[in-house]
């Protein structure tokens, strides 16, 4: 498989999990002792943390991570450097997938993926750089698009918890230590049938959808997570595990669909650009004429 293509994949499966989640309103502030906040108990709703979590968008918008993941037995790490501010996000991506090193950027509402050498043959193209218009209105990218942006927004400090209140639930909870960080730990579960209403709504191919959702039907298909939050409510690691969803649609029965995030320097500047624009061009286009 093509390496762009390979990232194109993925793309909206991992930067779905690049979330942050904001600090508790004023009246529930934890008291500051000695220089560091106290680990306020945990909530036990996901409306009370989607609330809280609104309250620090205006905060630390800003995040690295460390990316290690299997999708499907294929194995995919990178860095991650990302601005989290709704259609303003910024997100600069370096992974390595099986091998294959690929670089993704996200601005201003379109994806960018850097074009390997030996791609740029396949696609007979002198082009570094192939663009995905997130808004496109082409049918082929259309539903693409619209996955891609709802997942890149899902960078925003509160939107990962509004996920879990319109698709999932909180199950459970502990307060413990990650690393020697006191950190309030959450035990979370989505539904994957939910989540796709959510994503694709009524954008997706008639056939296409059909298809899926007959694939989804009559099965009760949790997705669990777990998310590791600090004193001021800044995520310090999150892990997902698809794998029992991937073999529910038709995925390899022996392949793991699971992924860890670690994340640090919280409000670090972001500094995100499109690349030149003399070295993109259309990646639509690029795989019509590829063909």
């Amino acid at each position: 498989m093509r390496a762009s293509f390979k990232l194109t994949a993925v793309a909206a499966a991992l930067t779905l999990l690049v979330t942050g989640c904001g600090t508790r309103p004023a009246e529930n502030k934890a008291e500051d002792k000695g220089g560091e906040l106290a680990l306020a108990t945990p909530f036990t709703d996901a409306l009370g943390l989607v609330e809280a979590a609104k309250q620090g968008t205006r905060k630390s918008k800003s995040s690295k991570a460390t990316l290690d993941a299997t999708r499907d037995g294929a194995k995919v790490t990178g860095t991650l450097l990302a601005y989290y501010d709704g259609a303003a996000s910024k997100i600069e991506a370096n992974l390595t997938i099986d091998g294959e090193a690929g670089t993704l950027r996200l601005v201003d509402q379109a994806l960018f993926v850097k074009l390997p050498p030996a791609e740029k043959v396949q696609l007979k193209t002198d082009k570094n750089w192939g663009k995905i218009d997130l808004n496109s209105e082409d049918p082929q990218t259309k539903a693409m698009g619209k996955a891609l942006r709802k997942s890149f927004e899902m960078g925003d400090p509160a939107k990962l918890l509004e996920l879990v209140e319109k698709t999932g639930r909180i199950v459970s909870s502990e307060q413990t230590q990650l690393d020697g960080v006191p950190v309030n730990h959450y035990f979370v579960e989505f539904d994957a049938k939910k989540q796709f209403d959510l994503f694709f709504g009524e954008d997706l191919p008639a056939e296409q959808r059909a298809n899926i959702e007959k694939r989804l039907e009559g099965k009760d298909l949790r997705i669990p997570a777990e998310l590791w939050l600090n004193a001021e409510q800044l995520p310090l690691k999150m892990t997902m595990d698809m794998t029992s969803f991937a073999k529910s649609v038709g995925g390899r029965e022996n392949g793991e669909s699971k992924s860890t995030y670690t994340y640090s320097d919280w409000g670090t500047p972001v500094d995100v650009v499109p690349p030149p624009a003399a070295e993109v061009g259309d990646y639509t286009e690029m795989v019509k004429q590829g063909i």
